[in-house]
């Protein structure tokens, strides 16, 4: 049998250092720093999220600018509702399944309240659910 090598999980630059190393290796980046989106670079490279780059990086002095910072905060809060969005959706769909399976019928039972241990359905049946509506027509409870 042929063992082979696990490929080790390449960390990122800034990642896994102690605060003050991070710090340190930071400033040197910073003033290295070439591209566009400062925010998003250090975000990559240290693991933290926008928010927590963005703070570390007004610690440190670094040249950011009120477009790029609302450009963040503005990401930010689209991915807030975004995650609530998608949060709401998880609960209707999951209403809605608990619903589905409340009202579960087939062409023997108008309402199936479970199963037995070997699958088979029970519940109240189209007959009798004909009946109790008969009943309750017959026998209004606002009397």
């Amino acid at each position: 049998m042929i063992k082979m090598k696990k490929k080790k999980k390449k960390r990122k630059p800034l990642q896994g250092l102690s605060k003050e190393e991070r710090l340190e290796k930071a400033k040197v980046w910073i003033e290295q720093f070439e591209g566009d989106n400062i925010i998003k670079a250090y975000s990559k490279i240290t693991g933290f999220n926008l928010k927590n780059a963005m703070n570390e990086l007004r610690r440190l002095g670094a040249p950011l600018d009120s477009e790029e910072i609302a450009r963040v905060k503005q990401t930010i809060q689209n991915r807030k509702l975004h995650n609530q969005r998608k949060r709401e959706k998880k609960k209707r769909e999951r209403e809605e399944q608990e619903l589905l399976a409340y009202l579960d019928s087939d062409e023997t039972f108008a309402y199936i309240a479970g199963y037995t241990s070997g699958g088979a359905p029970y519940g109240v049946t189209h007959e009798q659910m004909q009946e109790l509506e008969e009943w309750n027509e017959n026998n209004p409870a606002d009397e």
